[in-house]
Parts: C-alpha cells; sequence; structure tokens
C-alpha cells in the first residue's frame, strides 16, 4: 500500500498564529488523566511546551538546526503556573501563546490553556502560566540569541 503525503496535510498540526497570538489545539486522550480522568497536573507543561515548540515551527526557527550549527540550546528556566480548573479526558484544550518580553537572551511567554467547546463556541479558563526561555550553550553557558529576536514576533511591544 502506498500513503501519498501531501503538504497540506500536515498545515493545521502547529496551530495558527494571529497577530502577535498563537493559537494550538489538542485533545485530551485517556493516558493523560489519572482514574477520575482528569488531567494531570504536570501535563499542561507538557501541553505548553507542544504549544511553544509548534510556534516556533510556524515562525520556521529550527531548534535542531540552532542546537546542531549555532551551539544554542533552549530551556525553560522559570515556569509560573496557576491552575483554575482541570481539564477531564476528551476535552479540546487551546493553548493560547504570546510574547510576554524577550531580551539579549530570553524570551518570556504568557500562556493560557482553555477548555473549547464547538457546540455553545465557549471557552473556560483551565490554566495560565508565564515561562521564561533561555538560551544556553552546550556548556550551559548563557547565549545572545539575536538569530531569534529579530523575528518580528519576538519584538517587544
Amino acid at each position: 500500500m502506498s500513503i501519498r503525503v501531501n503538504e497540506n496535510n500536515f498545515q493545521n498540526l502547529d496551530g495558527n498564529i494571529q497577530g502577535n497570538k498563537h493559537f494550538y489545539y489538542l485533545k485530551v486522550y485517556y493516558e493523560d488523566t489519572d482514574a477520575g480522568q482528569i488531567v494531570y497536573h504536570t501535563n499542561y507543561l507538557k501541553y505548553f511546551e507542544r504549544a511553544r515548540t509548534s510556534l516556533l515551527n510556524l515562525l520556521k526557527i529550527d531548534q535542531v538546526d540552532l542546537r546542531k550549527n549555532f551551539n544554542i540550546n533552549l530551556v525553560v528556566r522559570k515556569a509560573n503556573i496557576m491552575w483554575h480548573k482541570p481539564a477531564i479526558f476528551n476535552d479540546t484544550i487551546l493553548i493560547k501563546s504570546c510574547l510576554k518580553y524577550a531580551k539579549n537572551s530570553s524570551i518570556t511567554i504568557k500562556q493560557t490553556a482553555y477548555r473549547v467547546s464547538d457546540e455553545v463556541n465557549q471557552s473556560e479558563l483551565l490554566v495560565t502560566g508565564t515561562i521564561q526561555i533561555v538560551a544556553i550553550d552546550n556548556e550551559f553557558k548563557v547565549k545572545r540569541i539575536t538569530k531569534i529576536l529579530n523575528n518580528k514576533y519576538f519584538q517587544n511591544k
């Protein structure tokens, strides 16, 4: 059996950018939950990470290339998370990400998770977070990220 791969099949996997906001949707699977079918609190950090990676993909910032050719690794330095309500099995979650600020070697992103429903066109706040990403080299020394900060998405308003 031959499967034809079309680039259009993958266009929405990384979400979309509207203005200075990135929107990333995901579905809660059974593996994401505890016995009560409530999402484990730590999974929101994973969801936020997926959204940030997808944002970089949309901006054509290749993290493998950064590490391999520029000795730059993007790592979480600080995370401030507030849980408001739990998501449950089979929920659709929207992660909204926007730049809080950027400087020489770090980017701080505000991320928010919402439960969304097509039926009533509503969203319900689940989790808010502010994540600081810092660039380091292979010796864990802080590095400038001018290459990334030149992207208009990361321009401080």
